[in-house]
């Protein structure tokens, strides 16, 4: 599988997967990550929307329980359903055949807009 983990812009340093969200009805995937587990911990999203087919493999059964998982390769495939994107794990992979994908940063701050900018929590 080619990688494009650079692709992201993150960096050099690994990254885990933390959890893999599918809501409406499977139109939208949400693949949470930590970046630099070792150091700063750094969260952020890749985020699948308009998906057409998702493709999901466990090849480690007794991993299933575990918080975490190694991101040990990505190819991001091409949006516009041409051809998908493959996130592989150390306890899973999943292919996903998206319209569009974005990779947002700093994805709990963006959550709460609050938790960084105090002075605009409604008094």
């Amino acid at each position: 599988m080619a990688d494009d983990y650079n692709l992201l812009g993150l960096g050099e340093l690994t990254s885990l997967v933390t959890n893999v969200k599918v809501s409406l009805w499977g139109a939208e995937v949400l693949v949470e990550c930590l970046y630099d587990p070792m150091g700063d911990r750094i969260p952020y999203s890749l985020i699948f929307k308009d998906c057409r087919e998702i493709g999901w493999n466990v090849h480690d059964e007794e991993e299933v329980g575990e918080p975490l998982a190694d991101l040990i390769g990505i190819h991001l495939g091409e949006d516009a359903h041409r051809k998908p994107a493959a996130i592989h794990t150390d306890i899973f992979e999943i292919a996903i055949l998206y319209g569009s994908f974005r990779v947002e940063k700093d994805a709990i701050a963006q959550q709460n807009p609050w938790q960084k900018q105090p002075e605009n929590v409604a008094k």
